[in-house]
Order: structure tokens, then C-alpha cells, then sequence
């Protein structure tokens, strides 16, 4: 009886963790984490993005590197900037979230940046499928952007006290998403469509996409 137990338990945990890995890719079948730290008087870094190793398409990968590292020095490069004209200390955090729904990936770099009493953060995504001729996918690739709109405005509308329904002016095309379990997913940067408190606010809505 405590066999059959036992192993009740661990394939509970076997399904729990694969149904897991589907919403999260894992560090080091793919890509490696790496980790930027830079302290002085004037600022403070700390990034953590990813680096590819293992995608099916190495000159996309090389490519989809290349972007990620750009991305990374224009933070220092906005950091430094600021801190050269600020009397206090500037800090910034970028922290990088690798989402995977089944053969789709996304790179989500988060950044946060503060000024004495002003913070922003923002939030940028790479997005592709992991395949032998891959590219770049953008949000228009997934969903006509005006349907986009017409849903996003209908979720502000329906929480007037959260959201800043009036002031929404359209989504951008830049904007970071992801999919996951047949749904689309926007990460708005934070301010963009509600106060502050609520962070980078996320919204979601159903897509009918094939992979």
C-alpha cells in the first residue's frame, strides 16, 4: 500500500512539473542565464538576460543573441545617462523571463528603472518559434491589431476603477506579449494603462493561432 503511495505521489509530481515546463522553458536545454552587475556612487545595475545555445536555427539565434546584448546596453547606456545628470543615485533592475507554449518562445525583458522618487518599468518581448528557418513574430503576426484594440478596451471598460479607460489611445505595436494555453497575453509597461500600484498590468484574450 505505501508503494502504490509513494508512487500515486511522485507521478502527481512527474505531471505537475511537465505541465509547468510548458508555461516556463528551462535554463540550460536552450539558453543560459546570465547575470550584469555594475555599483558606483552614481548608479547601480543589475540585469539578468539569456544567452542561446541550443536553438534549431543557429543564424537566427545568432541574431535573436544580438538583439537581447543591444538591449542590455541601452539600458546601461540610459542608466549612465541619467545618472550623469541626477544629484542622487540612479538604480536599475532588468530581470528576463523565458515562456515557452509549446513550440512558441518568448523573451520577456523586464526593466526598472528609478530616479529618487520616480520609478518607470518597462517591458519588452522577442518572440519566435523555435524552428529551422525561424524569425521574428510580432503581435500583428498573431492577431489583427484593431481586434486587439476593440478587446482591450472592452476589459478597461469593465474595470473603470482600476484602469485608465479614457486616456487609451490603442495598443502599440511594440508591445510585449505571450501565449499561453490558446490565449493571448499583453504586458503593458507600467503607467501606460493604470496607476502604478498595479505594476505591469496584464491582459488576456483568447487567439485562435496554429503552431
Amino acid at each position: 500500500m505505501k508503494v502504490r503511495i509513494v508512487w500515486s505521489l511522485l507521478t502527481i509530481f512527474m505531471l505537475w512539473a511537465g505541465a509547468a515546463g510548458n508555461v516556463q522553458a528551462k535554463e540550460g536545454m536552450l539558453y543560459e542565464m546570465k547575470n550584469l552587475d555594475e555599483v558606483d556612487n552614481q548608479r547601480e545595475i543589475h540585469i539578468q538576460y539569456p544567452e542561446f545555445t541550443g536553438l534549431k536555427d543557429l543564424s537566427f539565434q545568432e541574431k535573436l543573441n544580438g538583439l537581447i546584448e543591444k538591449s542590455v546596453n541601452g539600458y546601461i547606456a540610459e542608466v549612465k545617462e541619467a545618472a550623469e545628470s541626477q544629484d542622487f543615485p540612479v538604480r536599475f533592475f532588468g530581470e528576463t523571463t523565458v515562456m515557452q507554449d509549446k513550440n512558441f518562445f518568448s523573451i520577456l525583458m523586464s526593466s526598472s528603472l528609478s530616479r529618487g522618487n520616480t520609478f518607470s518599468g518597462d517591458v519588452e518581448s522577442f518572440n519566435f518559434y523555435n524552428q529551422e528557418k525561424a524569425q521574428l513574430i510580432s503581435l500583428m503576426d498573431i492577431m489583427d491589431l484593431d481586434k486587439i484594440d476593440k478587446e482591450v478596451q472592452a476589459q478597461l471598460n469593465d474595470k473603470p476603477e482600476q484602469f485608465f479607460v479614457e486616456d487609451f489611445r490603442g495598443v502599440r505595436p511594440e508591445t510585449a506579449f505571450y501565449i499561453q494555453g490558446g490565449e493571448l497575453v499583453l504586458i503593458f509597461n507600467k503607467y501606460e494603462i493604470a496607476p502604478g500600484v498595479y505594476g505591469n498590468p496584464e491582459i488576456k484574450m483568447p487567439v485562435n493561432h496554429t503552431y
